[in-house]
């Protein structure tokens, strides 16, 4: 999963990540900003909405929108009397976007060995206690209304060293559910691979999570399908950039992406940007719970392509030119 342990028999290769390190190539779904540090990167509502819902069946913004439910599309709690926090929380989504992304109202401290989530939530509405105004005037951390979460979890870990997976177990799955359907078009075979990766999450079976969409003949489908379970799975790692350029998406590179503005809301149902802790906690109020959601487009360090398209060209690396100056035949890839 998202965070992997380093004694974790899942892990096949690793290094020590300092944060002064110039690991911080950024990926189609995440926007990298101008501070410095693993938190610079501000995961986009494009890929948060990537990962389906607990039980594996996929996300749908309008169709939570229509059922009312976006208040529920990251974890839902019941409020105790006598007690300020939701009790009784339950992570709605799949569990490795917890560990990827932080969002709102999930609980600073998380208990992975025990599985046990305490603390105060995150508050990354408009002028929540975290997010403070960054997603409304789109800087800094939180700048997409989320923050990255992939080798962070909490505050006993952010003076650390990463633990920077090169190879996982999780990845060799994926590769071979790939390689099944590229080179003996097995579609059965492909999901059965996948499926492997999804069940140890608490994911239904990819197939049976989507009926809809023919996974055992329609290959391009389900090559839709693999590729955003590896975006899921291997996020933050080096992966998605790569697995699109393999298949020239220059039309999921050249999208524009999104943000969220989360607004709390009062009583009476008014938008209010005020913060939660050191606010009315102190009043003795509950955890918010009540929210109005706006996506909004991502302005700020817009991506050249988004503007001016993806050129070919990008697909391949230029060689360097002392390479081929040494006059032994080598002829630079086009375009460079």
């Amino acid at each position: 999963m998202g965070y992997v342990r380093q004694n974790s028999k899942e892990v096949l290769h690793s290094v020590r990540v300092m944060s002064g390190d110039a690991f911080n190539s950024s990926t189609y779904h995440w926007h990298l900003w101008s501070q410095n540090g693993r938190n610079s990167y501000t995961p986009t509502q494009e890929y948060v909405e990537m990962f389906p819902w607990s039980n594996g069946e996929p996300f749908d913004w309008e169709e939570t929108v229509s059922e009312g439910r976006l208040d529920e599309m990251f974890l839902t709690g019941d409020v105790v009397e006598g007690q300020q926090l939701l009790a009784n929380i339950i992570l709605t989504c799949d569990p490795r976007l917890y560990e990827t992304v932080c969002v709102n109202g999930l609980p600073k401290m998380l208990g992975w060995d025990s599985g046990v989530m305490f603390g105060m939530p995150y508050e990354l509405w408009v002028g929540g206690y975290d997010a403070e105004m960054n997603s409304k005037n789109e800087a800094g951390n939180y700048a997409t209304g989320y923050d990255n979460m992939k080798y962070y979890l909490g505050e006993e870990y952010k003076y650390q060293p990463t633990q920077w997976v090169a190879l996982r177990l999780s990845d060799i799955y994926l590769t071979y559910a790939e390689a099944l359907l590229q080179a003996k078009n097995d579609h059965r075979g492909c999901i059965e691979q996948i499926d492997i990766v999804r069940a140890r999450v608490g994911l239904g079976g990819l197939k049976e999570c989507n009926e809809n969409k023919n996974l055992l003949s329609n290959k391009e489908a389900l090559l839709e399908e693999l590729l955003c379970e590896r975006a899921c799975e291997l996020g933050m790692e080096d992966s998605r950039y790569f697995d699109l350029v393999r298949y020239k998406r220059a039309d999921i590179l050249e999208r524009p992406l999104h943000g969220l503005l989360i607004y709390r809301l009062d009583e009476n149902g008014n938008r209010t940007e005020s913060k939660w802790f050191e606010g009315d906690y102190d009043k003795g109020a509950v955890q918010p719970t009540r929210f109005d959601y706006e996506k909004f487009q991502l302005k700020n360090r817009a991506r050249y392509w988004w503007t001016y398209g993806y050129h070919n060209k990008w697909y391949l690396s230029p060689f360097p030119l002392h390479e081929i100056n040494k006059g032994y035949g080598l002829i630079q890839n086009p375009g460079w």
